[in-house]
Formats: C-alpha cells, structure tokens, sequence
C-alpha cells in the first residue's frame, strides 16, 4: 500500500503560567524566560521545555510505545556530550528517535544525525510582561521545626517572576520524513540467519533481530524493514517503519497536543491544553498559521483573530473545494462561526483525510 498521510501543522492557543525558568537574578529571584516583541516584553517557554512537556505525555499515556530512547556519553575530556545511542536503538525500534529526532558522533568528526520531523515553536505570551513578582517561603517545614524547639530557624524567603497569559504555540509534522531514515555506512551489513549487524564505526556496532526477506532487504518483525544498496564505495542504509506504527505514532502526537501536555515546573503542575486550536493538511510542512494567529477582546469576550487569513495559504490541501482543516475553541476563546464552518467538524474525521484512521491501521497489521 503507497503511503498516503499527509503532513499536517497544528497551531494551539493555551492559558498558562511560568513554566519555563531561567538564571537566578541577583541569587535568589527565580527568572522566566523573556524576549522583546515589537517593543513589548513577552514571556516564553522554549522549544526544549515544549519537547520535554511533549515526550513526558506521551510516555504516560503510551509507556511502551514511547519508552525513553537509551543514551550514552560519546567524546573525550571536556568534549564529552550525551547522546541518544543508537547501536542500541533506531528509529524502527524506537518512537522517540522516530518523531525527535538524533545525533550521534564518530571518530573523524562525522556524526548520524536525524533532523526531527517534528517541528515545535517557542510557546509566546499573548501579553506582554509587567514584573509581576512574588516572594514565597516554606512556612509549613519552618512551623514543624519551631514546634520540635529550633526556635531560631528563620525562614529561607525567596522571589519568583510570575506571568500568566495565553501562550501562541505551533508543532508541524513533516510525514513524508517521519517513519524514514538514512545512514551511508563504510562496511556492508552482515546477516545471519536471525542477525543483521551494521558496522557504524570501528569502535561500534549496531544488531538488529529480524529475518531476510530479500537479498539487500531485513525485515525487523513486523515493525519496519532495513534495506541497502551500493553508493560508489560506500553503503547507503534505508530503515523505513512499517505504516502501522506510523500511523499509530503520529495520532499519539496529535491527540496529546489536542487534549493538553502534562507540564511541571518549578514543583507546579500545570496543564499546557488548547483552548483554541487549527489543525491543517498541508503540502508543505510548515507552521502556516502561527504568524496570523492572535486574540482580542471585544466586548468582555476573548476571540480569535486572524483565522480567515490563515485559512488563504496555498500550502493547504484541499478535498475538492474545501481545505483540510479543523477547528477548536470553548467559551473563554471564540472563533468567528463563518471560519468554523468552512472547517471539518469532526475529529475523527480529521484524522482519516489525513490518511490516519483506525481502519488503515487494522488494514495494514499483516504488511
């Protein structure tokens, strides 16, 4: 079966605070990260912290679907990083390394990287910033140690930056990247009966379980295929996911941005859940709607703005004369009916224009 999902970008619009320190201002102020917009300070939470929020969610929603890739540490004295270790995972067995991507380093200053096919943008405040400033204490474990007769124990006081605001945030799936990836090694692969073994370096190796299904072909279970053909003198390795998983990792991907990430930061559990959010096919993978997308306040009532003029990019894909496209708000954050009506209404329904439905899934378990 061709592989037919389209690459689709989603643009969300949440109610959150803080969630993303910075350095220590003057020792014992907690910062949040900030940048200038236009002139106005604006908080931020950066494309690492999304990541984490992202990664964290899915894992609890789907543990063994999306366990933590393994790491290791790779250089030498002060050059020493830590990596994802992919002589122990990849991008078959791997959902993590599928959707975020990798780089790992060998000798002579090569390396394997995976550029993720998910891209995610910083989360900006919709308002700008005004110093707000909050001073905290434990006074719970400062009562219970005066009450067992350390009466000069003071209070270890420190200060926060807070700000709470609606947050503007985009992630973009690129599909026809996801579920593919390519190594050009210097060694053949080698198998054996229930073995294939990839010389990544001299000093590492990689084996996979599985069987051959063709001379240049290893099939790794039912979970995708490895296949390799000459490249001048070199080997150029393909590793392709089986669409089954495909399919299921990208659903996971977007019903997790749909109904919310569980962030934590700074001993606060916060909630990153859309209360607007657009959702679009689009021929080319990029976050088409986040630079229309602001709110506004009308008569006490919070709206969306800017949705009619992301809705005219080219890069939508369209069925027929309407563009493949959902739309969400609630009661705090409303959409013009005029723009919702020229959306899919339905999730579901969504999901199966953009080549994801249940049913391919079922369809495909024997491929």
């Amino acid at each position: 079966m061709s592989d037919t999902i389209k690459s689709v970008t989603v643009t969300i619009i949440f109610d959150g605070a803080a969630l993303n320190r910075d350095e220590k201002i003057g020792g014992n102020i907690l910062s949040i990260k900030k940048l200038n917009v236009n002139g106005e300070v604006r908080s931020f939470i950066g494309k690492p912290a999304i990541r984490h929020y992202l990664f964290q969610t899915l894992h609890k929603k789907e543990s063994e679907r999306w366990k933590p890739a393994p790491v290791v540490e790779r250089g030498s004295g002060d050059k020493k990083t830590l990596q994802f270790d992919i002589t122990r995972a990849d991008i078959i067995t791997s959902s993590e390394l599928d959707v975020f991507g990798y780089m790992f380093t060998i000798e002579g200053e090569r390396s394997l990287t995976r550029k993720s096919p998910l891209g995610i943008t910083k989360a900006i405040s919709l308002a700008s910033y005004d110093a707000d400033l909050a001073l905290y204490a434990n006074h719970d474990l400062l009562k219970r140690i005066r009450n067992e007769g350390y009466s000069g124990t003071m209070p270890g006081l420190y200060n926060k930056e807070e700000h709470v605001s609606y947050y503007k945030l985009t992630f973009t799936i690129d599909a026809k990247v996801l579920g593919e990836d390519v190594w050009v090694l210097k060694s053949e692969p080698q198998h054996e009966v229930d073995k294939l073994t990839l010389e990544i370096s001299s000093n590492d190796r990689k084996e996979l379980p599985g069987q051959l299904d063709s001379p240049h072909k290893w099939k790794v279970n039912e979970e995708g295929i490895i296949e390799w053909t000459n490249l001048n003198d070199k080997f150029q390795i393909t590793f392709t996911v089986s669409h089954k998983a495909k399919v299921e990792r990208i659903r996971d991907v977007l019903e997790a941005i749909k109904n919310g990430l569980y962030a934590q930061s700074s001993g606060e559990a916060n909630t990153i859940v859309p209360l607007f959010l657009i959702a679009g096919a689009v021929r080319v993978p990029s976050p088409i709607f986040h630079p229309y997308i602001d709110v506004r306040k009308d008569d006490g009532q919070w709206k969306v703005v800017g949705v009619g003029d992301a809705m005219k990019n080219s890069w939508l894909e369209k069925e027929g004369n309407q563009s493949i496209v959902y739309i969400q708000d609630c009661e705090r954050l409303r959409v013009d009916t005029v723009w919702k009506d020229q959306a899919i209404k339905d999730w579901d329904e969504f999901l199966k224009k953009l080549g994801l439905e249940h049913a391919q899934v079922e369809e495909n378990k024997g491929q």
